[in-house]
C-alpha cells in the first residue's frame, strides 16, 4: 500500500513539469481566420515551418468575389489575407517562398514570395481540384473536373493521356518523378513515366474522392460507395491497397452512417488520417487494421482538408471557418487554476469525478482523453456535475470541458 502511495505520489509530482507530462489533444483555431464571406468554403490547407495557407473555392467571376487564401506566420494564431482572381480550391508549397495552387475557372496560379502575390499562369480549362508534387521536384501534377489531369511544370501544362474518360479527377498523389496515382468518382490509376493505366481493381464505387500512396504499393482511397456527392446509409468508405493495383475496403467506425470521407493523408503506412461530413475524423496508427475516430463533438461542419506534419501535429479544416489542431494542449489554465470558475475533484479519482462551477450550472461539453490524445470519452450537455468513470481504467488521463464559451483541461488520475 505505500509503495502504491508513492506511486500515485511520484506521477503527480512529475505532471507539475510540462516537459515531463506532455499533454495531446485538439484545439479550435478557426476563430483566429478572418470572418469574411468567402470563409464558408474552406478548403485545403499547406504548413511548412510556421507558415500556413488555407484556402477558399468560393469566389467567382459570377458573385464578383476575388479567391481568398489565409495566410499565417505563426502556425495558426493570427491570419492575414492573400487574394486571387477566383477562388481556389488546392494548394501545395514547394517550401516557404514558392507554391501552386488552383480551383473555379480551371485557373493555375504561382507565388515566389510566399503568397504576398499569387501570379495567374495557367487554365487546366476546368475547375481544378487537385495539385500535388513529389518531394525535391518542380513538376507535378494537376487535376479536375471532365478527366483534366496534366503536368504542371514552371513552363506551362502538359496533358496526359487520360484514355478518354471524363470522369472528375478529385485527387492526385505523386510518389515520385515517374509515379503518381490519380482518382476521383469511379476511377482509381496509375501514372507512369507519363503513361496512365486502368489496371486496377477495387470494390464496385463511383464515389471516389481522395486518393493518398505511400509508394508504388501502398496506399488509402477514401470517399462513398454511391455516386460522389451522395450521402447514403453505406457512407464514408475507405479502400486499401498493399500491392499497388488490388484494393480491399477497410472497417471504420462510421461506415453505414450518412456521409462521405473528402480527403487522407498517411504519415507513413502505419499512421494514416481522413477527414470528411459531419465534422467526421478518423485516424489509424496500424496501417488501418482499427480506425478511431478523433475530436468526436468538436465540429459537425464539412470537413475537406487534413495536413500531417507528423504524428504530434495535425491541422484540419472545413467550412464556416473551421480550423483544428491536433497538438501539444496549451497548458495556461494550471497557471492559472485558483482564479477559474471551475474545480474538479476529487484527484486521484476511484470512480465518480465531481465538476463544480461558479454558478453550479452544468458545463457545456467534456472530453476525456488517453495521455497520447486518443479520444475516450465525450458527453454534450451534461444533466449534472458528476462524471462515471467506473468503467475506465486505472491510469492518467486528460480531461477537457467547455464552459461559458471557454475550454479547460486538467490531469487527472484513476486509481482502483
Amino acid at each position: 500500500m505505500k509503495c502504491f502511495a508513492f506511486l500515485i505520489s511520484l506521477i503527480l509530482s512529475l505532471c507539475q513539469v510540462e516537459s515531463r507530462c506532455q499533454v495531446y489533444g485538439w484545439t479550435v483555431l478557426g476563430n483566429n481566420l478572418p470572418n469574411t464571406i468567402s470563409t464558408v468554403t474552406i478548403s485545403d490547407i499547406a504548413v511548412i515551418g510556421d507558415s500556413m495557407w488555407i484556402t477558399s473555392g468560393y469566389g467567382t467571376y459570377l458573385n464578383q468575389v476575388p479567391g481568398e487564401i489565409y495566410f499565417s506566420a505563426d502556425r495558426g494564431n493570427t491570419f492575414t489575407i492573400q487574394t486571387t482572381l477566383y477562388g481556389t480550391h488546392a494548394i501545395h508549397m514547394l517550401d516557404a517562398k514558392r507554391g501552386w495552387c488552383g480551383g473555379v475557372e480551371g485557373q493555375v496560379y504561382s507565388t515566389i514570395n510566399g503568397g504576398s502575390s499569387w501570379e495567374r499562369r495557367f487554365s487546366l480549362g476546368r475547375t481544378l481540384m487537385d495539385i500535388d508534387f513529389p518531394a525535391n521536384s518542380d513538376t507535378g501534377i494537376c487535376t479536375g473536373f471532365t478527366g483534366g489531369v496534366k503536368w504542371l511544370t514552371p513552363a506551362g501544362l502538359i496533358t496526359i493521356n487520360m484514355q478518354g474518360l471524363v470522369s472528375n479527377i478529385y485527387s492526385v498523389s505523386c510518389i515520385d518523378r515517374n509515379h503518381a496515382f490519380v482518382a476521383g468518382e469511379e476511377i482509381i490509376g496509375p501514372i507512369t513515366n507519363g503513361v496512365f493505366l486502368m489496371n486496377q481493381s477495387y470494390p464496385g464505387t463511383n464515389g471516389i474522392y481522395a486518393i493518398e500512396m505511400v509508394d508504388t504499393l501502398v496506399g488509402w482511397c477514401v470517399g462513398s460507395p454511391t455516386a460522389a456527392g451522395a450521402y447514403d446509409s453505406l457512407g464514408c468508405m475507405i479502400i486499401r491497397t498493399t500491392d499497388g493495383q488490388e484494393w480491399h475496403e477497410q472497417v471504420n467506425p462510421v461506415k453505414g452512417k450518412y456521409g462521405t470521407l473528402m480527403a487522407v493523408k498517411a504519415l507513413n503506412s502505419q499512421e494514416v488520417w481522413t477527414v470528411g461530413t459531419s465534422g467526421v475524423i478518423l485516424h489509424t496508427a496500424d496501417g488501418g487494421e482499427n480506425w478511431v475516430r478523433e475530436a468526436e463533438g468538436v465540429t459537425d461542419e464539412m470537413l475537406y482538408g487534413i495536413h500531417v506534419v507528423n504524428n504530434q501535429e495535425v491541422y484540419v479544416t472545413g467550412n464556416n471557418r473551421t480550423l483544428l489542431k491536433y497538438g501539444l494542449i496549451n497548458s495556461v489554465d494550471e497557471a492559472s487554476a485558483s482564479v477559474r470558475p471551475l474545480k474538479v475533484y476529487p484527484i486521484p479519482v476511484k470512480n465518480k469525478l465531481i465538476l463544480k462551477t461558479a454558478d453550479s450550472n452544468p458545463v457545456d461539453r467534456l472530453w476525456i482523453y488517453e495521455m497520447n490524445g486518443r479520444l475516450l470519452y465525450y458527453q454534450s450537455n451534461p444533466q449534472d456535475n458528476f462524471i462515471d468513470l467506473s468503467r475506465i481504467q486505472p491510469g492518467m488521463y486528460i480531461l477537457k470541458t467547455e464552459y461559458r464559451n471557454n475550454f479547460y483541461t486538467e490531469r487527472i488520475l484513476k486509481i482502483n
